[in-house]
């Protein structure tokens, strides 16, 4: 696997939400695809919304780009807009589509992210109660017989079904001007001894 290996252009398909256990009524479906750092490219992760009823006939090919476009009239999007979506949602729809890919796992975390307010330098994000969960029970009807996308919340999890990670993970995004060093607290907290650098590390795979 191309995402495992970090191969470079390897991509990624996630269906995310925010906030619920379960899926509300926005789903954002992201590509994220990879760049080793020193080609001078950087990692790019792109995404547009889906309504959580609109993720199942999207992943059959019934909700059609035709249907996204006419959405996005009517909510008055410019034309920049739309073909960047188009773009987009024609290649996620294809990839999906000729490997026949469809959710198997799900991350799920709770996240605090740090910054000053209108300053870019230095981002922090602390995701804790980290666990991975299998979207298709061992017993019982799987998504694909219930049409669904995710794991029926009615049919109970075992502790065979999950694996709770039992560390945090803190994440520090710097975006430093030319000459800029990096703030002296930011490199007394990787040096404290209280992180562990995990090299290349992803809650995803």
């Amino acid at each position: 696997h191309g995402r495992l290996k970090k191969t470079p252009h390897a991509i990624a398909i996630r269906l995310r939400w925010y906030a619920d256990e379960f899926p509300n009524n926005l789903v954002f479906v992201e590509r994220k695809t990879h760049h080793d750092k020193w080609t001078g490219e950087m990692s790019v992760k792109e995404r547009f919304t889906l309504k959580e009823n609109q993720v199942m006939p999207f992943l059959h090919g019934e909700y059609t780009i035709e249907d996204k476009m006419a959405e996005m009239k009517r909510k008055g999007k410019t034309q920049k807009d739309m073909d960047e979506v188009t773009r987009l949602f024609t290649e996620i729809y294809n990839q999906i589509d000729s490997k026949q890919l469809r959710p198997t796992m799900r991350t799920q975390y709770m996240r605090v992210a740090y910054q000053i307010p209108f300053d870019p330098t230095v981002r922090i994000s602390l995701d804790t109660n980290l666990k991975l969960i299998a979207e298709n029970p061992q017993t019982g009807p799987d998504c694909a017989s219930e049409n669904r996308w995710y794991r029926n919340p009615n049919i109970p999890l075992p502790p065979t079904e999950y694996t709770e990670f039992p560390h945090a993970v803190l994440e520090v995004k710097l975006s430093l001007k030319e000459g800029q060093e990096t703030p002296v607290w930011v490199r007394d907290l990787i040096e404290s001894g209280l992180v562990t650098e995990g090299h290349k590390f992803s809650k995803f795979i």
